[in-house]
Protein backbone atom coordinates (compact mmCIF):
# COMPACT_ATOMS: atom_id res chain seq x y z
CA UNK A 1 0.00 0.00 0.00
CA UNK A 2 1.38 3.24 -1.17
CA UNK A 3 1.45 6.21 1.34
CA UNK A 4 -1.70 7.81 -0.18
CA UNK A 5 -3.28 4.98 -0.51
CA UNK A 6 -2.72 4.66 4.01
CA UNK A 7 -4.11 7.73 4.56
CA UNK A 8 -6.78 7.37 6.98
CA UNK A 9 -9.87 10.10 6.80
CA UNK A 10 -10.03 10.57 10.70
CA UNK A 11 -6.76 11.93 10.74
CA UNK A 12 -6.34 13.82 7.43
CA UNK A 13 -9.75 15.97 8.52
CA UNK A 14 -7.84 17.03 11.12
CA UNK A 15 -5.30 19.38 9.23
CA UNK A 16 -7.40 19.63 5.88
CA UNK A 17 -8.71 22.84 6.55
CA UNK A 18 -6.10 25.09 4.83
CA UNK A 19 -6.26 22.69 1.54
CA UNK A 20 -9.83 22.59 1.24
CA UNK A 21 -9.87 26.87 1.37
CA UNK A 22 -6.91 27.11 -1.06
CA UNK A 23 -8.84 24.51 -3.51
CA UNK A 24 -12.05 26.09 -3.20
CA UNK A 25 -9.87 29.49 -3.99
CA UNK A 26 -8.51 28.31 -6.76
CA UNK A 27 -11.48 26.99 -8.42
CA UNK A 28 -12.79 30.42 -8.49
CA UNK A 29 -10.02 31.14 -10.92
CA UNK A 30 -11.73 28.72 -13.66
CA UNK A 31 -13.57 32.18 -15.48
CA UNK A 32 -17.18 31.58 -13.57
CA UNK A 33 -17.20 27.45 -14.57
CA UNK A 34 -18.49 27.11 -11.07
CA UNK A 35 -21.77 29.88 -12.10
CA UNK A 36 -22.20 27.55 -14.83
CA UNK A 37 -22.73 23.78 -13.62
CA UNK A 38 -22.21 20.85 -15.61
CA UNK A 39 -19.81 17.93 -15.05
CA UNK A 40 -17.28 18.16 -12.69
CA UNK A 41 -14.48 15.67 -11.56
CA UNK A 42 -11.87 15.70 -8.45
CA UNK A 43 -8.70 14.19 -8.72
CA UNK A 44 -8.10 13.32 -4.76
CA UNK A 45 -11.32 14.30 -3.75
CA UNK A 46 -9.66 13.72 0.22
CA UNK A 47 -12.75 13.69 2.87
CA UNK A 48 -15.37 15.13 0.35
CA UNK A 49 -15.51 19.24 1.74
CA UNK A 50 -14.72 20.30 -2.23
CA UNK A 51 -17.20 17.54 -3.84
CA UNK A 52 -19.66 18.74 -1.60
CA UNK A 53 -19.63 22.05 -2.02
CA UNK A 54 -19.31 21.77 -6.07
CA UNK A 55 -22.28 19.47 -6.30
CA UNK A 56 -24.50 21.73 -3.88
CA UNK A 57 -23.97 24.21 -7.05
CA UNK A 58 -26.00 22.06 -9.47
CA UNK A 59 -22.71 20.11 -10.74
CA UNK A 60 -22.91 16.12 -11.48
CA UNK A 61 -19.70 15.26 -9.43
CA UNK A 62 -17.12 12.61 -9.75
CA UNK A 63 -14.72 12.10 -7.18
CA UNK A 64 -11.87 9.90 -6.54
CA UNK A 65 -8.97 9.52 -4.19
CA UNK A 66 -6.37 6.42 -3.68
CA UNK A 67 -7.31 6.03 -0.72
CA UNK A 68 -10.21 4.05 0.49
CA UNK A 69 -10.64 5.65 4.06
CA UNK A 70 -10.99 9.29 2.22
CA UNK A 71 -13.47 8.04 -0.76
CA UNK A 72 -15.77 6.49 2.28
CA UNK A 73 -15.72 10.00 3.78
CA UNK A 74 -16.19 11.71 1.10
CA UNK A 75 -19.48 8.99 0.04
CA UNK A 76 -20.89 10.00 3.58
CA UNK A 77 -20.38 13.36 3.40
CA UNK A 78 -21.89 13.60 0.11
CA UNK A 79 -24.92 11.29 0.19
CA UNK A 80 -28.01 12.55 -1.43
CA UNK A 81 -26.27 14.32 -3.25
CA UNK A 82 -24.88 14.21 -7.39
CA UNK A 83 -21.20 12.69 -6.32
CA UNK A 84 -20.25 9.02 -7.19
CA UNK A 85 -17.10 8.97 -5.58
CA UNK A 86 -14.40 6.11 -6.64
CA UNK A 87 -10.93 4.48 -4.89
CA UNK A 88 -8.97 4.94 -8.30
CA UNK A 89 -4.82 6.08 -8.07
CA UNK A 90 -4.58 8.60 -10.24
CA UNK A 91 -1.60 7.05 -12.23
CA UNK A 92 -4.61 4.71 -13.07
CA UNK A 93 -7.13 7.65 -14.39
CA UNK A 94 -9.10 6.22 -16.92
CA UNK A 95 -11.60 9.39 -17.62
CA UNK A 96 -14.23 9.65 -20.89
CA UNK A 97 -12.80 11.84 -23.24
CA UNK A 98 -14.67 15.38 -23.58
CA UNK A 99 -16.68 14.29 -20.47
CA UNK A 100 -16.15 17.46 -18.44
CA UNK A 101 -16.70 20.88 -17.57
CA UNK A 102 -14.33 21.12 -14.43
CA UNK A 103 -11.81 18.91 -13.18
CA UNK A 104 -10.17 19.74 -10.30
CA UNK A 105 -6.89 17.79 -8.78
CA UNK A 106 -4.77 20.05 -5.62
CA UNK A 107 -2.55 18.55 -3.51
CA UNK A 108 -2.25 15.56 -5.48
CA UNK A 109 0.66 15.95 -8.16
CA UNK A 110 3.34 15.43 -6.00
CA UNK A 111 2.57 12.37 -4.57
CA UNK A 112 2.31 10.43 -8.23
CA UNK A 113 4.97 8.44 -9.32
CA UNK A 114 4.47 9.94 -12.50
CA UNK A 115 2.98 13.05 -13.65
CA UNK A 116 2.65 12.84 -17.31
CA UNK A 117 0.23 10.57 -18.40
CA UNK A 118 -2.21 11.69 -15.90
CA UNK A 119 -2.18 15.42 -16.92
CA UNK A 120 -2.93 14.53 -20.48
CA UNK A 121 -5.65 12.25 -19.29
CA UNK A 122 -7.30 15.00 -17.67
CA UNK A 123 -6.75 17.25 -20.33
CA UNK A 124 -8.42 14.98 -22.84
CA UNK A 125 -11.07 14.55 -20.56
CA UNK A 126 -12.05 18.53 -20.84
CA UNK A 127 -15.03 19.44 -22.81
CA UNK A 128 -14.46 22.46 -25.39
CA UNK A 129 -14.58 25.46 -22.64
CA UNK A 130 -13.96 23.35 -20.11
CA UNK A 131 -11.36 24.25 -16.85
CA UNK A 132 -8.69 22.25 -15.88
CA UNK A 133 -7.79 23.07 -11.90
CA UNK A 134 -4.68 22.25 -10.61
CA UNK A 135 -2.25 23.39 -7.21
CA UNK A 136 0.57 21.07 -5.64
CA UNK A 137 3.77 21.57 -4.11
CA UNK A 138 7.10 21.10 -5.32
CA UNK A 139 7.05 22.65 -8.30
CA UNK A 140 10.43 24.83 -8.03
CA UNK A 141 12.42 24.92 -11.23
CA UNK A 142 15.20 22.27 -11.85
CA UNK A 143 17.80 24.65 -11.88
CA UNK A 144 16.99 26.02 -8.18
CA UNK A 145 17.82 22.15 -6.92
CA UNK A 146 15.51 19.74 -4.40
CA UNK A 147 13.76 21.49 -2.24
CA UNK A 148 12.04 20.31 0.97
CA UNK A 149 11.31 16.82 -0.94
CA UNK A 150 14.52 16.86 -1.78
CA UNK A 151 15.46 16.96 2.26
CA UNK A 152 13.43 14.60 3.07
CA UNK A 153 14.85 12.24 0.96
CA UNK A 154 18.15 12.88 2.15
CA UNK A 155 17.63 12.18 5.70
CA UNK A 156 15.13 9.73 5.01
CA UNK A 157 18.04 7.67 3.38
CA UNK A 158 20.57 8.16 5.82
CA UNK A 159 22.58 5.25 7.60
CA UNK A 160 19.66 6.29 10.58
CA UNK A 161 16.93 6.03 9.11
CA UNK A 162 17.08 3.95 5.64
CA UNK A 163 16.33 0.24 7.16
CA UNK A 164 13.39 1.51 9.31
CA UNK A 165 12.10 3.06 6.46
CA UNK A 166 12.88 0.43 3.77
CA UNK A 167 9.21 -0.39 3.98
CA UNK A 168 7.43 3.11 4.06
CA UNK A 169 9.70 5.20 1.98
CA UNK A 170 8.92 9.02 1.01
CA UNK A 171 6.94 9.53 -2.23
CA UNK A 172 6.92 13.01 -2.71
CA UNK A 173 8.62 13.93 -6.08
CA UNK A 174 9.37 17.12 -7.39
CA UNK A 175 7.21 18.48 -10.88
CA UNK A 176 8.36 21.83 -11.73
CA UNK A 177 5.37 24.78 -12.72
CA UNK A 178 6.86 25.00 -16.14
CA UNK A 179 7.22 21.62 -17.47
CA UNK A 180 3.45 20.57 -16.45
CA UNK A 181 2.46 23.85 -18.07
CA UNK A 182 3.98 22.80 -21.05
CA UNK A 183 2.73 19.18 -20.82
CA UNK A 184 -0.76 20.84 -20.75
CA UNK A 185 0.39 23.68 -23.54
CA UNK A 186 1.30 19.93 -25.60
CA UNK A 187 -2.29 18.84 -25.01
CA UNK A 188 -3.91 21.37 -26.12
CA UNK A 189 -4.99 23.65 -23.41
CA UNK A 190 -4.44 27.42 -22.75
CA UNK A 191 -3.32 28.43 -19.50
CA UNK A 192 -5.69 31.07 -18.17
CA UNK A 193 -4.08 31.42 -14.34
CA UNK A 194 -0.67 30.09 -13.45
CA UNK A 195 1.61 31.13 -10.51
CA UNK A 196 4.83 29.16 -10.52
CA UNK A 197 5.22 30.33 -6.71
CA UNK A 198 2.88 30.74 -4.31
CA UNK A 199 3.77 31.63 -1.13
CA UNK A 200 3.99 29.14 1.63
CA UNK A 201 3.02 29.95 5.38
CA UNK A 202 6.25 28.53 6.56
CA UNK A 203 8.55 30.92 4.58
CA UNK A 204 11.40 28.67 4.44
CA UNK A 205 14.01 31.71 4.99
CA UNK A 206 17.06 29.57 7.37
CA UNK A 207 14.96 30.78 10.80
CA UNK A 208 14.36 27.49 13.05
CA UNK A 209 10.17 27.59 14.53
CA UNK A 210 9.45 28.22 18.14
CA UNK A 211 9.15 24.86 20.12
CA UNK A 212 5.24 25.69 19.95
CA UNK A 213 5.53 25.97 15.98
CA UNK A 214 7.42 22.62 15.80
CA UNK A 215 5.24 20.96 17.75
CA UNK A 216 2.22 21.98 15.80
CA UNK A 217 4.29 21.14 12.31
CA UNK A 218 4.97 17.83 13.74
CA UNK A 219 1.63 17.16 13.79
CA UNK A 220 0.57 18.19 11.20
CA UNK A 221 3.24 16.33 9.27
CA UNK A 222 2.82 12.94 11.39
CA UNK A 223 -0.83 13.16 10.41
CA UNK A 224 -0.69 13.45 7.10
CA UNK A 225 2.41 14.39 4.77
CA UNK A 226 4.43 11.33 6.79
CA UNK A 227 0.88 9.53 8.23
CA UNK A 228 3.09 6.39 6.33
CA UNK A 229 6.34 6.97 8.03
CA UNK A 230 4.60 7.36 11.56
CA UNK A 231 3.27 3.50 11.07
CA UNK A 232 6.95 2.08 10.31
CA UNK A 233 8.78 3.91 12.86
CA UNK A 234 6.55 4.15 15.86
CA UNK A 235 7.81 5.91 19.10
CA UNK A 236 10.69 7.23 16.99
CA UNK A 237 8.14 9.18 14.19
CA UNK A 238 8.63 12.31 16.80
CA UNK A 239 12.33 12.19 16.30
CA UNK A 240 12.53 11.57 12.22
CA UNK A 241 10.04 14.43 11.52
CA UNK A 242 11.94 16.86 13.99
CA UNK A 243 14.90 16.18 12.10
CA UNK A 244 13.58 16.40 8.70
CA UNK A 245 11.87 19.67 9.73
CA UNK A 246 14.68 21.26 11.57
CA UNK A 247 17.38 20.49 8.59
CA UNK A 248 14.78 22.15 6.11
CA UNK A 249 14.50 25.08 7.95
CA UNK A 250 18.65 25.21 8.23
CA UNK A 251 18.76 24.57 4.68
CA UNK A 252 16.43 27.67 4.24
CA UNK A 253 13.95 25.07 2.34
CA UNK A 254 11.05 24.71 4.61
CA UNK A 255 8.73 26.45 1.99
CA UNK A 256 7.15 23.35 0.07
CA UNK A 257 6.60 25.81 -3.63
CA UNK A 258 3.41 25.70 -4.40
CA UNK A 259 2.40 26.39 -8.11
CA UNK A 260 -1.53 26.90 -9.12
CA UNK A 261 -2.65 26.40 -13.05
CA UNK A 262 -5.79 26.97 -14.26
CA UNK A 263 -5.76 25.77 -18.42
CA UNK A 264 -8.52 25.89 -20.75
CA UNK A 265 -9.65 23.51 -23.66
CA UNK A 266 -10.39 26.22 -26.20
CA UNK A 267 -13.89 26.02 -27.93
Amino acid sequence: MTAVNAWLAEDYAQVNAPHIKTALAALERAGGALEKGGTFAEIGCGTGEVARAVAERGFEVWASDASPSMVAATRQRCAGLSVRAEVCPAEQLELPRGRFDLIHSSWVLHWLTGAEEPLRRMARALRPGGHLVLQWSGAQPRGDGAGMFGIVREVSGSAKWKGLLASAPPAMRDYPAEEVAEVLRDAGLELVDYDPAIVHALGGNGSLPSDAELAEMRRRYKLMGFATQADALGERVDEFVDEVLLAAFAAGKAGLHHARIVARRPE
